[in-house]
């Protein structure tokens, strides 16, 4: 299967959270703001960049995504169905599903820890750009 990227436009909700996964998604240029709701917030989890992956979590079958992710930036993301990421990962030796599947696992809870206590840092994500009326304009983009 031959995997192409697609242009995407400045501030457009590639998923959202709590919605079926049905992809997964590297970003190839650009950057992706991937954040949770805490409360009435987005607290945002980590910033994707070139050659990240996101929507991680359709790891497992039937799951649903966990963050949603809105780019920051014009951006070029190559998408992968999660059926045709499933159908390799059931090939793959068991040590090495186990060894992604925790790895999955570790930062999902990372990811709930950093929502739950509102830990925003530049590491994170620019605060400089993540401001409260970003906030209000991706709430609007989830809802």
């Amino acid at each position: 299967m031959q995997l192409a990227s697609s242009p995407v436009i400045k501030h457009k909700l590639i998923f959202k959270e709590g919605s079926p996964a049905t992809k997964l998604y590297m970003v190839k240029s650009g950057e992706v703001i991937c954040m949770k709701k805490s409360n009435d917030r987005l607290v945002p989890i980590f910033t994707a960049k070139e050659n990240d992956i996101i929507g991680e979590n359709t790891l497992v079958a039937g799951t649903k995504y966990s963050y949603s992710a809105i780019t920051s930036s014009a951006a070029d993301l190559i998408e992968i169905p999660s059926s045709h990421f499933s159908k390799l990962f059931s090939e793959a030796p068991e040590w090495l599903v186990q060894l992604t599947s925790t790895m999955v696992d570790r930062f999902q809870h990372t990811a709930n820890l950093i929502a739950e206590n509102r830990v925003i840092s530049d590491q994170l994500v620019d605060e400089a750009y993540f401001t409260p009326a970003v906030e209000v304009e991706f709430k609007k983009l989830i809802n």
